[in-house]
């Protein structure tokens, strides 16, 4: 996903890329934009109801049904 992207309230899956094996694969919301526009940090409430902080490159979109 890209930095401009990603808007609050967007579905998102954690990248099977990610180091953290424990997460690759979840799924949230996105809740809260920090940091730069151009290379944003991404606050995901995740559906276990815990909340992660993610960059932008480590998400990717989920398509609605």
């Amino acid at each position: 996903m890209h930095s401009e992207e990603a808007q609050i309230g967007m579905r998102v899956r954690v990248r099977n890329t990610l180091l953290r094996a424990e997460l690759r694969g979840r799924e949230g919301e996105i809740t809260e934009r920090l940091g730069s526009p151009d290379y944003a940090a991404l606050s995901v409430l995740l559906d276990d109801g815990s909340q992660q902080l993610f960059w932008h490159h480590e998400l990717d979109p989920v398509d609605a049904v």
